[in-house]
């Protein structure tokens, strides 16, 4: 008898050994195209897995000129993106994160913080107006999978709450041509990007 409570005691240490190394574990860093971390209040270039340019940044869609909605423009360099992780001074993947694309001069005066925004049954636009900490502004960073898929990620809508939407955030295109990055029906692939920070982009330029 003496035995089994003993073999029973063991387990349970071990359980709550193993256990307080999970909860223990940092998430993975995201890194951007030279393999540095990514840093919570700088700002980085999002662009297409395939180019140097083409880069998110926010546009009038859906015949309004508020909130902004955030697009992917393949004709230009697109807007610095800035990404918070509560607590972390590095961005890790598959945690909460809060996005914003804070571009100074705009008339639309509501926050720049990606928010969800109804368009249809079962379809979100990825827009702007969004609070930190909001259900429908928490974003993850999700890496790609694969041996040569290190600096390779897609954004992802999918809060840390049980019973909340999760789903990859891809693109749609508008009536007009534009790419809105959006998520639900019909967006079935993720948008893969790599992230270019904007003060070693600039270095990269000024030595061509």
């Amino acid at each position: 008898m003496k035995s089994i409570q003993l073999l029973c005691f063991l387990s349970l240490i071990v359980f709550l050994f193993n256990s307080q190394l999970l909860h223990g574990a940092e998430p993975e860093a995201v890194v951007d195209k030279q393999g540095n971390p990514l840093k919570p209040g700088e700002g980085y270039y999002v662009f297409p897995l395939w180019a140097d340019n083409g880069g998110i940044t926010l546009s009038p869609t859906r015949n309004r000129t508020c909130p902004l909605d955030v697009i992917r423009n393949p004709a230009a360099l697109g807007s610095p993106v800035y990404f918070y992780a509560p607590g972390l001074d590095y961005i890790p993947t598959q945690t909460d994160l809060t996005i914003e694309i804070p571009i100074l001069g705009s008339p639309c005066k509501e926050p720049k913080i990606w928010k969800l925004s109804k368009e249809g049954s079962g379809f979100w636009f990825v827009s702007t107006g969004g609070v930190a900490g909001n259900l429908v502004s928490k974003f993850k960073i999700e890496r790609l999978e694969g041996e040569h898929a290190y600096e390779i990620y897609s954004f992802k809508f999918c809060p840390s709450v049980p019973g909340v939407l999760c789903a990859p955030v891809g693109t749609f295109e508008d009536s007009d041509g534009t790419k809105v990055m959006a998520v639900g029906d019909g967006i079935d692939e993720p948008y893969y990007v790599r992230f270019q920070k904007v003060s070693t982009f600039a270095q990269g330029l000024s030595s061509v």
